[in-house]
């Protein structure tokens, strides 16, 4: 089995092609060494580094999606995350998880990422997935944090010294725009593309793989019944990928 870092993007809900990809690595001989991931890459990444396979995360989260939705307030969303994750995490600290996990937010006083590496590890999660406007901010030792993608989706900093060895896999390709399918969710989900997609591609530069599945970009970050035809997504481009056909 080879072992080699992964760097996982947010995304939403297309958050969940990362475990398609990994479970192609997977079947190819290759998993994780370490994780940095942010937003969805970083929850999707705790449940790997916890000792979950691929497909047994997926499973959990399928089967946390066939739950009803209760109300649409950000703070009702959040706190569901925060149980899911209260539920299934078996290890509490960094320290304690069998792989090592590198989880970014943003500082939404002084700005700038901030990565944590220690501590406890629901704080830290929640603040990476915070999405402004969508769930309120996070405070973690008296700092006021949010989504880690606001400063940089594609958070490869831990790695930088052995860059030619990351895998990143980033699940926001920029949709083809399309000025006659306008609302507010897909203008939205335009702006936070375009907001970091240069300085993602700056963080792609220098690693050994970048996977980023196209036909993702015809879902926006909150369609939840979509889920399993994302996940299935991510693992045949990363078989296209691992199999050199593109």
């Amino acid at each position: 089995m080879e072992l080699r870092p992964f760097v996982l993007s947010g995304g939403g809900i297309r958050g969940v092609a990362h475990l398609g990809v990994l479970r192609a690595f997977e079947e190819a001989g290759i998993t994780p060494s370490a994780i940095s991931g942010t937003s969805a890459g970083a929850l999707v990444g705790a449940l790997l580094a916890d000792g979950r396979t691929p497909a047994e995360a997926f499973a959990l989260v399928k089967e946390e999606l066939k739950r009803p939705r209760f109300g649409r307030r950000p703070t009702a969303a959040s706190k569901r995350i925060e149980t899911f994750l209260r539920k299934h995490l078996q290890h509490q600290r960094f320290e304690e998880l069998p792989i090592p996990l590198y989880v970014s937010a943003t500082d939404l006083e002084k700005g700038g990422q901030h990565i944590f590496s220690s501590g406890e590890l629901l704080p830290a999660l929640m603040a990476s997935c915070a999405i402004p406007i969508v769930f309120p901010p996070v405070r973690v030792e008296g700092i006021y944090y949010v989504d880690g993608g606001v400063s940089n989706n594609l958070p490869v900093e831990p790695f930088l010294a052995i860059n030619e060895n990351v895998v990143a896999v980033h699940v926001n390709p920029l949709p083809v725009f399309d000025p006659a399918k306008r609302s507010m969710i897909r203008t939205m989900d335009r702006i936070w593309h375009l907001n970091f997609r240069e300085m993602v591609m700056r963080s792609a530069q220098g690693c050994s793989m970048f996977v980023e599945p196209p036909k993702l970009s015809a879902f926006n970050m909150f369609e939840m019944s979509k889920a399993e035809v994302i996940e299935q997504i991510g693992y045949e481009w990363a078989l296209s990928v691992l199999h050199g056909n593109i």
